[in-house]
């Protein structure tokens, strides 16, 4: 996908080489996609690309009698940057080289007091980033992807390329408008008026030619061959959740560069306090945090509540396994040591034969866990730690936390990381996690999630998680889809998630264990109790998935929610939403829908009656 230039959406899954050809024989521009994608939300009464839909019908009449290609939205790997560029519309001459158009609708404007902004109930609001300055930036993009696949200088590229900003609804006072961008500005008039924004094409066109001379022209132009070899191969009909996932594994080490940067620059504080919303790299940022300590010298505990996140983290890092059984002695020599503090509980108390009686409830059985824990640390029976890392510390009882202070040596230094808002068991107040590891410094960027899914887990909780976003490299991924079913079809959601598995896998691309389902309940209490074959694919439990030979036909994983917190995939499907109740409160359903990185389906129930709205939006799969 790397370097690729892709339409989406489409009618076609792809377009044949040969195709450059068949259409510079008619003398009218060629549209792709050939029938315009309208993004419309559940109940919407204007479509929400409705400035990109109006620029369409322009650009078709406009351009009615020329023998060119029109691109819209089309996506492009940057290969010097992060993440995928989409192009509001791209105009290609064969005889010249390409245009960009960046599309922007309503009152965007530019005036000298506020620059680039628009007007919302009355408020000014301005971006990161100005319309223009997105036109520039994606055509480089462009070239430079063109230039990384044709083998050519991208500062000297052997066609025209030029820009344009196109504001489809707004009457410009060019005066006001700053130099830089006055030639390169659609006012309303220019883009409504076939005639007029045939010209301004044009003579944007004419007026590249004059400034690169050089360029060849005509039949000379290599711009055909570019279409051809280049563009037009790789162009789709969307960008598959397969590609969306590669693609984020790819980058994934330049997009968290800015949380190795907050660690780096908190390296030298004995107390952390890192809190974050879901998906916003506190995980990835607790590893790396582990690793400088060992490079460091330091003997580092990682620990954090959920067995599933401890045994991912281990082997990330490269430690040993600790489960109940292991022996003291290898848990005092080991320089890092990784373990749910449960775990570690269970097996400090084992090593000294102080087991508690697995006759007692639960909740006292672990609580009664943790005091051993303490008093066998206090004692030094799994030696001191220089450094503790806490990760999903929301999870965290105060009793948990005077446990990880009886671990540390003197002046142990911990780093705290946690988010407030996936605290499904009971938290630790504010007040007592500032006291212990300082005030918070916040993460807010969501790394892990698409755009689509980031504004949906936004809508869980407008007021809460207003300041959770994505940043501009984040791919905007499939719209969430939430489906209702009465209460007692379990025949039908049962359906519905093997339509959606044979989509995913088939349509879509997508490894089987790379989807998850996930469940507010335990399995026996769910749809797919008994359950063990979706699609043809068998399905197992997380804990069962971890410990499969590369020898085993590929799964489907199943967990509780509540298992796989910590946790990632690139799909998931949130079944059994039902009734009310801690499972289904907000909490519940924010930690369980900020897991899919890329695809994310959500079937509920009638009755549900849980801490989120959940409106039904999208289709499933036929």
């Amino acid at each position: 996908m790397h370097g690729t230039c892709q339409a989406v959406p489409g009618t076609a899954r792809h377009v044949p080489c040969t195709v450059w050809h068949h259409y510079t024989q008619r003398p009218m521009a060629e549209f792709f996609p050939k029938v315009p994608y309208e993004v419309r939300g559940e109940g919407a009464e204007r479509a929400s690309n409705e400035p990109e839909l109006v620029m369409r019908a322009c650009l078709e009449e406009a351009l009615a009698d020329r023998p060119w290609i029109v691109i819209q939205n089309l996506l492009v790997q940057d290969p010097d940057s992060i993440g995928t560029r989409e192009l509001d519309f791209v105009v290609i001459d064969p005889d010249r080289g390409l245009i960009v158009i960046e599309v922007k609708g309503g009152d965007y404007r530019f005036d000298a007091e506020n620059g680039w902004h628009r007007r919302v109930r009355g408020e000014v609001r301005q971006f990161d980033r100005d319309a223009p300055s997105q036109a520039v930036s994606s055509m480089h993009a462009l070239v430079r992807a063109l230039a990384h696949y044709g083998s050519h200088d991208e500062r000297r590229p052997p066609y025209l390329h030029g820009w344009f900003l196109a504001l489809v609804d707004a009457h410009v006072d060019f005066d006001t408008v700053p130099i830089s961008a006055r030639k390169h500005v659609l006012s309303a008039n220019h883009c409504r008026s076939a005639p007029r924004l045939r010209a301004e094409i044009d003579e944007m066109f004419e007026a590249l030619a004059r400034r690169f001379p050089d360029v060849p022209l005509g039949e000379a132009s290599p711009m055909r061959r570019i279409v051809s070899r280049h563009i037009l191969p790789s162009m789709k009909s969307a960008l598959y959740v397969s590609d969306e996932i590669a693609n984020a594994r790819v980058v994934e080490h330049d997009v968290m560069r800015p949380v190795r940067g907050i660690v780096d620059a908190t390296s030298r504080l004995d107390r952390v306090n890192i809190e974050g919303y879901a998906g916003t790299g506190k995980t990835y940022a607790a590893l790396h945090r582990a690793r400088k300590e060992l490079a460091a010298g330091r003997r580092t505990l990682v620990t954090c509540f959920n067995e599933p996140l401890a045994s991912t983290l281990g082997r990330a890092i490269g430690a040993r396994p600790i489960g109940p059984t292991t022996p003291l002695r290898e848990i005092r020599a080991d320089r890092i040591v990784v373990a749910n503090l449960h775990n570690l509980a269970t097996a400090a108390a084992n090593g000294v034969g102080r087991t508690p009686p697995n006759s007692l409830p639960l909740g006292e059985r672990y609580d009664l866990l943790i005091e051993i824990l303490a008093s066998i640390a206090r004692e030094g029976g799994l030696g001191d730690f220089d450094s503790i890392v806490i990760d999903e510390g929301q999870d965290f009882t105060l009793p948990m936390l005077d446990a990880i202070d009886a671990l540390g040596s003197a002046g142990v230094r911990i780093a705290f990381f946690h988010d407030p808002l996936q605290a499904i068991y009971g938290a630790p107040a504010t007040a007592e996690i500032e006291r212990r590891f300082g005030r918070p410094l916040v993460l807010r960027e969501n790394l892990r999630n698409s755009v689509s899914i980031t504004a949906f887990l936004r809508s869980l909780d407008p007021e809460r998680l207003c300041e959770i976003d994505a940043p501009p490299s984040v791919r905007e991924g499939q719209q969430v889809v939430v489906a209702e079913f009465a209460s007692d079809d379990t025949a039908g959601q049962r359906d519905a998630i093997r339509r959606i598995v044979r989509f995913l896998v088939d349509e879509e691309g997508v490894r089987p264990e790379d989807i998850v389902l996930l469940s507010p309940f335990r399995q026996g209490r769910g749809v797919m109790s008994t359950i063990d074959i979706v699609a043809g694919i068998p399905l197992v439990s997380l804990g069962d998935a971890l410990v499969r030979s590369e020898d085993d036909p590929p799964c489907l994983r199943w967990e509780t929610l509540h298992r796989f917190k910590g946790l990632e995939a690139p799909a998931v499907i949130l079944h059994d939403v039902r009734g009310s109740g801690p499972n289904v409160e907000l909490e519940a359903i924010y930690t369980a829908c900020s897991r899919a990185q890329h695809a994310l389906y959500v079937l509920r129930t009638d009755d549900y009656a849980g801490g989120a709205p959940l409106p039904i939006q999208g289709s499933l799969p036929d």
